[in-house]
């Protein structure tokens, strides 16, 4: 970590006193940060489980759905996005970890101001392509989930639409098989004799 101390530049005390508070920021956000990441994941995954349920339970049977890989893949999806964010979460933990590093090494003189923006800089490029993934991934999986939903529901009206159709017709066909019997009843002639 040690660097040309050409580059180093002295600090006054006030200055010195501001990169403390930041660094005291900074683990203020780092805990924030893990409090709404355990928020996050209790709530999506109570969310989904409540929605799918629901969906099942009260809309379509599980053993009258159609295209059921469609909400399989809706739903690694969305395991995948909980697994890639909590990856961004933990990433984002190290990195909070590595700028207090550093600032640490700032205030000591052993790193330059730029070598942290650098490295800082770095870090929140990984985090911010593990987070797009994430909000990508979530997307889509909804989608699926929506798309599952919807032709699942039209099924169901179709099916039930079906049903009618083919009870009006037995009625119907039942009807016209009583009349003809009738009308035939009716033009029978029994001599009496």
């Amino acid at each position: 970590m040690k660097e040309n101390k050409e580059e180093i530049v002295k600090f006054t005390p006030k200055q010195l006193e501001g990169w403390e508070e930041y660094r005291n920021a900074l683990y203020i956000q780092k805990s924030k940060s893990d409090d709404l990441f355990e928020k996050a994941i209790t709530f999506i995954s109570s969310g989904a489980l409540g929605l799918t349920l629901t969906f099942h339970d009260k809309i379509v049977p599980a053993e009258n759905s159609i295209c059921v890989i469609i909400i399989a893949i809706g739903w690694s999806l969305l395991v995948a996005t909980l697994f890639i964010n909590l990856i961004s979460h933990y990433q984002s933990s190290k990195s909070t970890d590595n700028s207090i590093d550093e600032i640490d090494g700032i205030i000591d003189y052993e790193i330059a101001y730029s070598t942290f923006q650098n490295n800082l800089r770095n870090r929140n490029r990984r985090i911010d392509k593990l987070n797009k993934a994430s909000i990508i991934l979530l997307g889509v999986g909804l989608l699926l989930i929506i798309i599952y939903v919807s032709i699942n529901i039209h099924y169901d009206k179709e099916k039930q639409l079906d049903t009618k159709v083919e009870t009006s017709n037995q009625a119907t066909t039942k009807n016209k098989q009583s009349e003809s019997k009738r009308a035939v009843d009716s033009t029978t002639h029994i001599p009496i004799k």
